[in-house]
């Protein structure tokens, strides 16, 4: 059985045939009104045989022109799925500059603008990536670079003795570094998957955000920042959640505020007990520019295109989010170029163990 592929050619033969089967029906009921009527109508057999000649010629110019005219009206219609297939196969091998100019005002209009913004997110998704690589082939390198120039000293034996406890510091925090991020990909591995699971238990909010933030207490000396606590709650909130993805989620909007925050500047932790626990993280920093805040949720995404500050790989405020979504919450942002930056979401409140 023969098989045809292409869309063109099933509907130009559907109208060729629809056309014949037409004449076909047209001219069968002709034949035999005229061959019941000939004496009414006052024509001879010969009469009647020049009558049926013309009738196929005319029936024969008729699909002809017919033929011709679908011909071009068929090709026309299918144009527009003949580009989005070009541009499609272009895409495949990673051409994503391509666009589709559809102007039919119809259903195929409006895929093929649907396709030029899948192209579009497409473009964005492969810049994303290429300047996640690029990202976190540099936080690879300098930490690698480092702990390697030290190693190289102290086997040549070219640190002082009252230094090395210094270089070992420094080594350690790179080495904590590089942990940081391959977490984070893996985090980010699962969370694609459907693998990360959210356990939920009974535990002391506050608690954890004041382990938090003595946790996190070298980075902001190194920083000179002043990071402050701020509650009116006379009670800890206790929170229903997974703590430890919790801690996760506070330790990455703490380090993202401290990231784009400038050497002796502020940072806010803001505990509330309203309807529900309410975390509030506000930086003094540069700010985010309206047009860049639904993008920062985004992989890989990074508000520095310029790259003049090499630090995280676009990937913290990502994983916050999804997290949050599996806790079935949400993260509000408000922001403002120059003045900082607030990230806030909720947990829901439970009674304490006593």
């Amino acid at each position: 059985m023969i098989r045809i592929k292409s869309i063109f050619l099933k509907l130009f033969l559907t109208y060729i045939v629809i056309l014949i089967v037409s004449h076909f029906v047209f001219a069968v009921a002709s034949y035999l009104l005229f061959q019941n009527n000939l004496t009414d109508m006052h024509l001879n057999p010969e009469g009647f045989i020049q009558l049926k000649y013309l009738f196929i010629s005319s029936s024969i110019i008729s699909i002809t022109i017919t033929g011709l005219f679908t011909y071009y009206l068929t090709k026309r219609i299918t144009a527009p799925l003949r580009e989005m297939n070009r541009v499609a196969l272009l895409i495949a091998k990673g051409q994503f500059n391509q666009k589709v100019n559809i102007r039919t005002h119809d259903e195929l209009e409006e895929l093929g603008e649907t396709f030029n913004y899948m192209t579009h997110e497409l473009a964005s998704l492969d810049q994303m990536r290429k300047d996640f690589v690029a990202n976190v082939s540099h936080d690879l390198r300098s930490p690698l670079t480092s702990i390697h120039g030290f190693t190289r000293a102290f086997l040549d034996d070219k640190i002082p003795s009252d230094r090395k406890r210094h270089y070992f510091t420094i080594m350690k925090e790179q080495t904590e570094r590089m942990i940081k991020l391959v977490n984070d990909l893996l985090d980010m591995s699962q969370i694609e998957s459907g693998q990360l699971e959210i356990r939920a238990v009974l535990f002391n909010l506050s608690e954890l955000v004041r382990q938090v933030m003595a946790r996190m207490e070298p980075e902001f000396v190194n920083k000179k920042l002043n990071v402050e606590l701020i509650t009116e709650e006379v009670q800890d909130i206790h929170v229903y959640a997974d703590s430890d993805r919790i801690d996760q989620v506070i330790v990455n909007l703490i380090q993202n505020a401290a990231q784009i925050s400038s050497n002796g500047s502020s940072i806010e932790v803001i505990l509330k007990k309203e309807q529900q626990a309410v975390v509030s993280i506000r930086d003094y920093g540069q700010g985010i520019s309206q047009e860049d805040i639904q993008s920062i949720w985004k992989r890989f995404y990074k508000t520095d295109r310029s790259r003049t500050k090499m630090v995280g790989t676009g990937i913290g405020l990502s994983i916050v989010k999804h997290l949050l979504v599996l806790h079935q919450t949400d993260i509000q942002v408000e922001s403002e170029v120059g003045r900082g930056t607030t990230f806030t979401f909720t947990l829901p409140i439970t009674q304490s163990k006593s």
